[in-house]
């Protein structure tokens, strides 16, 4: 499987048209996703490829769906960007 650094990059502020988090978004996408990417890394948008564009922001979707199962597991204070955010300076994932 293929890696980039996608630390400091901005998540997507909305879920895109072909996200597979949507309500009509592909299930088994998604889970495939989250297995893969839940406590090891960010799932990088592939929606501006579609579109003959460069890949610059991590999948919204995904970010949700992390946010509220590390908020359920007690790993950060609330489901949001911030409380994700801050955790991360915590334990110098990010500066």
């Amino acid at each position: 499987m293929r890696t980039r650094n996608t630390k400091g990059w901005p998540v997507m502020p909305a879920k895109c048209r072909t996200c597979p988090f949507n309500e009509t978004g592909d299930k088994r996408l998604a889970a495939a996703v989250l297995d893969r990417t839940l406590f090891k890394s960010s799932q990088i948008c592939h929606h501006p490829v579609l579109d003959g564009k460069k890949e610059t922001h991590l999948c919204r979707g995904q970010r949700d769906e992390q946010l509220v199962i590390l908020h359920r597991m007690g790993l950060i204070d609330e489901p949001t960007d911030a409380a994700f955010t801050a955790k991360s300076r915590e334990l110098g994932v990010i500066q």
